[in-house]
């Protein structure tokens, strides 16, 4: 299985509103993929994207940006 690229960027266009869809892209170091986005796999990802929010919220902020140590002198 291949490493998981990091999302350095992200945007979302309107192609069409009847019926809505639009283009995702994502930008990673390597490249920028585009993706066709219709009504239902934008709903889908919200929904997705709420639970990881809400995830993101209960767990504490020290946990969840780990400090990096830094030396003195």
């Amino acid at each position: 299985m291949r490493d998981t690229d990091r999302i350095i960027g992200a945007r979302i266009s309107t192609k069409s509103i009847r019926p809505l869809g639009g283009i995702v892209q994502i930008d990673t170091a390597a490249a920028t993929l585009q993706f066709e986005l219709n009504e239902e796999i934008a709903h889908e990802l919200c929904t997705h994207l709420d639970r990881f929010l809400t995830q993101a919220q209960a767990i504490p902020k020290a946990a969840r940006s780990p400090r990096v140590a830094r030396r003195s002198g």
